[in-house]
């Protein structure tokens, strides 16, 4: 990405609090990206687990309603378009999700991934990542929706 060019991140109205704004509007002032390796500081949560360079931990900026917001991401190399992932690319991310099910103990839950303008999609963050969401449960046995934007 030529991050001289192009934010790295967008500030939108689905960013979920204040505080992510902070971050964010830090991040615009100091034009990089968060997601890249070298850049990383902005995330707080540790790394959970490792298939070859993609990563999956916490998402920091948490969704109302979701039980657990994971993140799965490769720090290693700035992707933003689907079209970029390889099969190994795509092997990694779908070994991560089974990865945090098992781990997690997870009874269901979502998986999203935004790619491309973040204008279009809604994402806050252009470097290509996903989200693996659980929702809460209520007092029903039902899950009480997350909402997630797209656009």
């Amino acid at each position: 990405m030529s991050e001289a060019t192009r934010d790295a991140v967008h500030i939108n109205d689905s960013s979920p609090n204040e505080d992510y704004k902070k971050v964010l509007r830090r991040i615009l002032k100091d034009g990089v990206c968060p997601f890249c390796e070298e850049h990383f500081k902005y995330h707080d949560e540790a790394i959970l687990h490792r298939v070859g360079d993609w990563v999956i931990t916490r998402n920091q900026y948490s969704y109302k309603n979701a039980k657990l917001a994971l993140l799965i991401l490769n720090p290693k190399r700035h992707l933003e378009r689907y079209e970029e992932l390889s099969p190994a690319d795509h092997l990694a991310i779908s070994e991560l999700v089974s990865w945090a099910i098992r781990e997690f103990r997870i009874e269901g839950g979502g998986v999203a991934l935004r790619f491309g303008e973040p204008k279009h999609t809604g994402a806050s963050v252009r470097h290509l990542h996903a989200h693996l969401i659980v929702p809460e449960i209520g007092k029903d046995g039902k899950a009480i929706p997350v909402y997630f934007p797209f656009g």
